[in-house]
């Protein structure tokens, strides 16, 4: 059974442990993503609050985590506060791969948006990963637009639009 728990600050290093797994992981198979630097605290705390972040436990063994936010002003600039909520820093460990830990997260930012009446879910990913476009879309996202970040960061933006 999979739980999710909203995230405290004791839940910090739990966080950063999923994230640098997600680091390595994605380092070893020729598809870097963040670096290391990227999901430490220090610099996470940035853009994001203890508070933003969920953590999917499996028998309580954590299992994997994102950040959920109402704004995004650098990827999805001009989408006011209440129009949707945005989902950063997905990453599940490799021992829960394929066990539906992802989806389950998915699932609860997609609760989390009608229980708030918050009509859209959006996210972005970087250019190239196939799977991942296709994994986004069996969970409802369809694809928006391409855009390239500070002329190098290419990405894909993917919005859910909830009744």
């Amino acid at each position: 059974m999979i739980e999710i728990h909203h995230a405290s600050t004791e839940m910090i290093p739990i966080i950063e442990s999923i994230l640098l797994e997600a680091v390595a992981w994605m380092d070893g198979i020729g598809q870097p993503l963040w670096g290391e630097d990227e999901v430490r605290w220090p610099r996470l705390n940035r853009n994001f609050e203890a508070s933003d972040f969920y953590v999917a436990h499996v028998a309580g063994v954590h299992a994997g985590c994102m950040a959920l936010v109402d704004s995004d002003e650098v990827v999805w600039p001009g989408i006011a506060s209440g129009e949707s909520l945005f989902i950063h820093k997905l990453a599940v460990t490799r021992r829960a791969a394929g066990t539906g830990v992802s989806e389950a997260l998915i699932e609860r930012a997609k609760e989390i948006c009608r229980e708030c009446g918050i009509p859209a879910l959006r996210l972005d990913c970087a250019q190239g990963r196939p799977k991942l476009y296709a994994f986004y879309e069996r969970c409802g996202f369809r694809f928006v637009d391409a855009d390239v970040l500070f002329g190098k960061f290419p990405l894909y933006r993917y919005q859910v639009l909830l009744p």
